[in-house]
């Protein structure tokens, strides 16, 4: 299939990604490419899609220049200082639990070392014994 014989809808549906400028720029004159050779019904309403995209971003961009109350920064600021908080308390308690265990598996490895070392220097004793 050429360019010309791919769906029209297949076009009207890249409107989307090219209008948000989501696609690269030799996707970019692939599509103008295809719009430039489309009848001209397609190409209006591929324009008119892009301009109705373009005009859906304005009203967005202006509703979210709104300001923030001032009272939002600190909350946001004291959740983020809670949050810090909270994780250095649960990794001060897990290196506490990991140092405590660290201790506790070389406490018990050294007794098993003197154990052994003990049972080796008896065995031989009696062995030199007998």
């Amino acid at each position: 299939m050429t360019d010309t014989e791919q769906p029209v809808e297949d076009l009207l549906d890249l409107a989307y990604p090219y209008a948000l400028d989501a696609v690269d720029d030799l996707a970019r004159r692939h599509i103008e490419q295809r719009v430039a050779n489309a009848d001209a019904a397609t190409a209006a309403a591929f324009a008119s899609s892009v301009r109705a995209i373009h005009e859906t971003l304005a009203v967005i961009t202006i509703l979210d220049e709104s300001t923030p109350p001032p009272e939002l920064a600190v909350r946001v600021l004291r959740a983020v200082a809670k949050q810090t908080a909270e994780i250095a308390r649960r990794r001060a308690e897990l290196f506490g639990r990991r140092r405590s265990q660290r201790l506790r598996r070389s406490a018990a490895v050294g007794g098993l070392i003197v154990g052994v070392g003990v049972a080796a220097i008896i065995g031989w004793r009696l062995r030199r014994a007998a």
